[in-house]
C-alpha cells in the first residue's frame, strides 16, 4: 500500500467515525424524542379520562363524559383500577387484546396481535400492532386510582425503521465522498513530493549541476528540498575532486611512462644482451605500452568527464570516415578482414571533430579486435535521416555479447572477454569515452548483440547540434 492509499485510508476513517458519531448522537434524539412525546401525551390523556371518568362521583360517566371517554376509547388501550385493584373502567381496545401491567415510572413497548377485520390499527402483515405503554398512579376524590394506558404506534414504528435505514444509506454514501476527497486531497498533499522525486531522479552523474527549486514556504517541503540540494552538493564537490584526482594522477604518470618506453628502446638495442634477458625485456615493454595506453585513456576520459560543453564546428562526417577507413586498411589485409561500407556523401554536423575522430577509432579498433577467426567482416554505414539526424553503424562477425552484459559494456574498465581483452591490449575505457563523446553532443548509442547475428553498435547524432 502506498503513501496516497494510506492517507485516504487515514481521512476516510477519520472522517466517517465522525461522521459514525454525529448519526448516533442524531438518531438517538430523533428516536427518543417522538417517544417521550408520546409519553406526555399518554400522561395527559391518563389525566384527562380519570377527570372524565369521575370514579366515585355519584353519576359516573355520564352524558358528555361518557361520549368523552368513547372517543378517547377508539384511539387508546387503557384500563383504570382502583385501590383494591378492582377493575373500574376498559376501553373498547381491550376486548381485541390484553396488554401486561408492568409497575415501572418510565414508558415500555408491547407488541400484540390484533386481526384487521377487528380494528384497523394500521397492522403489518401479520396482524401484529405495537403499543406504547405506560401505568400511573393517579390521586382523586381523596382515593388512589392506577391507570394503565397505550396507545398503538405502528405508523411510528415504520418511521423509525425508515430513519435508521436513511441514516445507514447516508452514512454508505458518505464514506464513498470521503473515500474521493480523500484520494484527491492525499493526492494534493503528495504532489510536491512527487514533483521533487521526479526531478531528484534527472539528477545523475552526468547532470550534478541541477538542483531542486526551493518552494517560497519556509515548511517540511522547503527542508527536504534544502537537505537534497546539500547532499547534491557534496556529491558533485566528491565526483569533480575524483575526477581531478585521475587527471592529475594520469597526467604524473606520462613523464616516468615515457622515460620507461625510452629505456625500452634503448635497451632492445644493444647487442651484447644475453636472448632471455631480451625476451624479458620485450616482455617488460609491451606492459610499459599497456599502460601508457591506459593512461592516455585516463587523461582522455577525464578531460571528457570535465568538459561541460563542446566548441562545434561544420564537420564533414562523410569524408572524416572515408580517411579512418583507409588508414585502417592495412590492418583489414592483414587480418583478412572483409570491409562493406554504405557512406552517403556530404554528410556534415556541428561537431568536435577530434573528439569523433577519438569515437570512430575506438569503434573500428573494437571492431578489429572483437572479430571471428573465421571469415572476419566489419560493415560500416553512415546516413542522413529524413528528420536530418545521423545514422551511423558499424557491425562484426563476433563471438557476440550476453544479453545481460549489454547494458555494462560502457561501464568504466569493464570488459566482456578478459583473457582477450588482454591479449590486445584494453583496458575496457574505450567504449565508455565513446559514450561519453556521443553525449556531450547530444546523440544515442546502443548495442545490439543476438546469437548467431552480428554485434551491431548504432549511433545516432543530431545534426543540428
Amino acid at each position: 500500500m502506498n503513501i496516497r492509499h494510506k492517507i485516504t485510508l487515514w481521512i476516510t476513517a477519520a472522517g466517517l467515525l465522525a461522521g459514525l458519531l454525529f448519526s448516533i448522537v442524531i438518531s438517538y434524539e430523533l428516536i427518543e424524542q417522538p417517544y417521550e412525546l408520546l409519553d406526555a401525551e399518554l400522561d395527559s390523556q391518563a389525566h384527562t379520562l380519570l377527570a372524565g371518568l369521575a370514579p366515585g362521583s355519584d353519576n359516573p360517566a355520564a352524558g358528555s363524559n361518557k361520549t368523552m371517554l368513547e372517543s378517547l376509547g377508539g384511539l387508546y388501550w387503557f384500563k383504570v383500577f382502583d385501590q383494591k385493584q378492582e377493575l373500574v373502567y376498559a376501553s373498547a381496545m381491550t376486548n381485541f387484546t390484553d396488554l401486561p401491567l408492568k409497575k415501572r415510572n418510565t414508558g415500555y413497548t408491547v407488541s400484540a396481535t390484533i386481526p384487521k377485520n377487528a380494528a384497523a390499527l394500521e397492522q403489518d402483515d401479520g396482524n401484529e400492532v405495537t403499543f406504547r405503554v405506560r401505568i400511573f398512579t393517579i390521586p382523586f376524590a381523596g382515593q388512589e386510582y392506577l391507570v394503565q394506558i397505550g396507545r398503538p404506534m405502528e405508523k411510528l414504528q415504520e418511521e423509525i425503521v425508515d430513519l435508521v435505514f436513511s441514516i445507514v444509506v447516508g452514512l454508505i454514501v458518505f464514506t464513498l465522498a470521503l473515500v474521493l476527497l480523500g484520494y484527491f486531497a492525499a493526492g494534493k498533499i503528495l504532489q510536491p513530493i512527487a514533483e521533487i522525486n521526479t526531478l531528484a531522479r534527472e539528477i545523475s552523474d552526468k547532470t550534478l549541476d541541477k538542483r531542486i527549486p526551493l518552494p517560497e514556504n519556509h515548511d517540511e517541503l522547503y527542508r527536504l528540498s534544502s537537505s537534497l540540494n546539500r547532499m547534491f552538493d557534496r556529491l558533485q564537490f566528491s565526483f569533480k575532486r575524483q575526477k581531478e584526482f585521475i587527471a592529475d594522477a594520469s597526467h604524473e604518470l606520462k613523464t616516468p611512462i615515457a622515460m620507461q618506453r625510452l629505456f625500452f628502446d634503448e635497451a632492445r638495442q644493444r647487442d651484447d644482451l644475453p636472448p632471455v634477458f631480451r625476451d624479458r625485456l620485450a616482455a617488460q615493454e609491451k606492459i610499459c605500452h599497456r599502460m601508457n595506453r591506459l593512461v592516455k585513456n585516463l587523461l582522455d576520459l577525464s578531460a571528457l568527464d570535465l568538459a561541460e560543453s563542446l566548441d562545434p564546428d561544420t564537420v564533414d562526417l562523410t569524408k572524416l570516415a572515408n580517411s579512418l577507413l583507409l588508414e585502417f586498411d592495412d590492418i583489414f589485409k592483414a587480418e583478412s578482414i572483409q570491409l562493406t561500407v554504405d557512406i552517403q556523401e556530404n554528410v556534415t554536423l556541428l561537431a568536435d571533430e577530434e573528439k569523433l575522430r577519438r569515437m570512430l577509432i575506438n569503434l573500428i579498433d573494437n571492431a578489429i579486435k572483437y572479430n571471428g577467426d573465421h571469415n572476419p567482416e566489419i560493415r560500416f554505414s553512415l546516413r542522413k535521416k529524413k528528420d536530418n539526424s545521423i545514422s551511423m553503424e558499424i557491425s562484426n562477425i563476433g563471438p557476440g555479447i550476453p544479453a545481460d552484459e549489454l547494458s555494462l559494456v560502457f561501464n568504466q574498465f569493464y570488459r566482456v572477454e578478459k583473457s582477450r581483452a588482454t591479449a590486445h591490449g584494453g583496458s575496457g575505457l574505450g567504449l565508455t569515452i565513446v559514450q561519453r563523446i556521443i553525449e556531450l553532443h547530444h546523440g544515442s548509442i546502443k548495442i545490439e548483440s543476438t546469437p548467431q547475428n552480428p554485434v551491431r553498435v548504432l549511433i545516432t547524432l543530431p545534426a543540428g547540434r
